[in-house]
């Protein structure tokens, strides 16, 4: 057995002015974009998806599972030889680094697992994923274009990971001040805004305004436990940067990264990928963060249920 680092992440898409829920497009969008051959290069680095399949868990547990890799080259400039001197060389030695990930279309929610050091974190598998979306939209929009058939809308990528109770408390309680406290906010796909806190507030303001995306300053909150409230209850809904004062009186930024909920997941060595990943939905769909819904989330999974159903891969 082996330990591995997970993070869980909302998996947040809408599509067009009227912000339609990335399942309304999942088997002319989201699926063929995963699928696809297209990657994102970085530098020295090639990001690509692979091995993407439906998994079905039970009659609401439909999971969009895959791999990302990171193609790169490590370069050795130095080593010890066979005296234990060290000596210079110049080696290259291509290498793909992967993470395991787990979509829950019911809700959207997702977990991603670094495989190893250096494998995609959360970062690169949202960065990656708009790249190709968009590189698929317009492929695929080219093609409608000439047939006369509707166009598929601009889609807004946000995945955002999901921030931890006892993450956020060691991130604050380090700090001596919170100078200002921005809560950004973004088009959401069946979920509340702000969870319960706000419910339809956010969206009818930025309805009213024309608005996809912005946010909300709050200055100088000094009640630990009212931010830690507000952080946890959005539940991956909101992306939070805090702006703050150390004890040394130096100055700092402490985002999601640094408070989404990271924790360790112990997997079977089996040497196949198939298997790991079963394991990882297995595990995890019972988390409170995994198995969270909306009445919303609940409405638009059961109206597009139909359309994932054909993509279920049965050879398990």
């Amino acid at each position: 057995m082996s330990s591995k680092k997970m993070i869980i992440a909302n998996f947040n898409i809408v599509f067009g002015d009227d912000e339609e829920p990335l399942l309304n497009y999942f088997d002319s969008a989201i699926l063929p974009a995963f699928k696809s051959e297209f990657k994102k290069k970085s530098g020295d680095n090639e990001y690509s998806f692979m091995k993407v399949e439906i998994k079905e868990i039970d009659e609401d547990g439909l999971v969009l599972t895959g791999i990302i890799v990171k193609e790169t080259t490590i370069e050795i400039k130095s080593k010890f030889d066979d005296e234990g001197v060290l000596i210079d060389t110049d080696e290259r030695y291509p290498t793909a680094p992967f993470s395991l990930f787990a979509i829950h279309l019911k809700n959207h929610r997702m977990t991603l697992v670094k495989n190893q050091k250096g494998s995609p974190d959360l970062k690169s598998f949202s960065s990656t994923f708009k790249k190709v979306l968009k590189l698929y939209i317009r492929s695929e929009n080219e093609i409608r274009k000439g047939n006369d058939v509707d166009l598929i809308p601009r889609p807004v990528v946000n995945i955002v990971g999901i921030p931890m109770r006892e993450s956020i408390k060691e991130a604050l309680g380090k700090v001596m001040k919170i100078n200002k406290l921005t809560l950004r906010f973004y088009p959401l796909n069946g979920d509340l805004d702000f969870g319960p806190l706000f419910d339809d507030l956010i969206s009818d303001l930025r309805n009213k305004v024309g608005s996809k995306t912005g946010s909300i300053i709050l200055n100088s909150p000094t009640s630990i436990n009212g931010v830690i409230e507000v952080i946890e209850a959005a539940q991956g809904t909101i992306d939070p940067l805090f702006n703050v004062t150390y004890p040394d009186k130096s100055k700092g930024t402490i985002n999601n990264n640094t408070i989404s909920e990271n924790m360790d997941i112990t997997l079977d060595d089996v040497g196949n990928i198939a298997s790991e990943l079963d394991q990882v939905v297995e595990r995890t769909k019972d988390f409170e963060s995994i198995a969270f819904i909306t009445p919303e989330n609940q409405e638009i999974f059961t109206k597009n249920r139909a359309k994932i159903l054909p993509f279920i891969n049965k050879k398990r």
